[in-house]
């Protein structure tokens, strides 16, 4: 009794310096973590948690093209596919194997791509290894696509669903801690023409 008598004090300190700074940052989120204060981030770190047969990450993707060329410099947007029950995991090791090549975005694009424009389930291994041979990746991917460090990417994609609470997707995380609410946002357009104020906030003045 006496330690949570303790604790509960630092609990509520933490409680209030996190909406303290969380009242600093413009944005509809949940805090998932510690929430940087205003103004203290050199280039902020925005994950996307996606699903390539997700229509509404499509729909995100095509909405950010331009915010993610804009602020390339200021935001590091990281891509973290992961599978729901029963899908494959084939194409996410494609995707990984061609990011550590610089040609991740190559292949999230014609990943989607193959998904809503041509109607192809892009979780059949089979399409998979059609796609990286047309790709031109055929060889890198036979030989890492089951390498020890393909499994890490995946088992982190996995680690960071339960840590952030995944409930579908797409799910928008800002520095590891500000799970954006989209659908507070009234539209995908309007959060991709607002997060530029969370960005705001929380970059260092120059």
């Amino acid at each position: 009794r006496h330690t949570m008598k303790l604790l509960l004090p630092l609990v509520s300190i933490l409680l209030v310096t996190t909406l303290s700074y969380a009242a600093d940052i413009r944005g509809y989120f949940t805090p998932v973590g510690p929430v940087p204060s205003a103004n203290s981030v050199k280039k902020v770190r925005f994950e996307e948690l996606l699903n390539f047969g997700c229509v509404h990450c499509n729909h995100l993707r095509k909405a950010s093209l331009e915010l993610r060329e804009e602020y390339a410099d200021q935001v590091d947007f990281i891509d973290i596919p992961i599978t729901f029950r029963g899908q494959d995991d084939s194409p996410l090791r494609l995707y990984y194997v061609a990011e550590r090549l610089g040609k991740g975005k190559i292949v999230k694009e014609e990943l989607f791509r193959t998904r809503f424009e041509y109607d192809v389930n892009v979780f059949d291994p089979g399409i998979i290894n059609y796609l990286a041979k047309s790709l031109g990746l055929d060889q890198e991917y036979q030989a890492e696509s089951n390498m020890p460090w393909v499994d890490a990417k995946l088992a982190e994609a996995e680690r960071k669903t339960e840590q952030y609470g995944l409930t579908g997707t797409p799910t928008v995380v800002i520095e590891g801690s500000m799970k954006m609410d989209i659908g507070r946002y009234g539209s995908v357009e309007r959060f991709v023409a607002d997060v530029p104020q969370t960005f705001a906030d929380l970059l260092a003045k120059p």
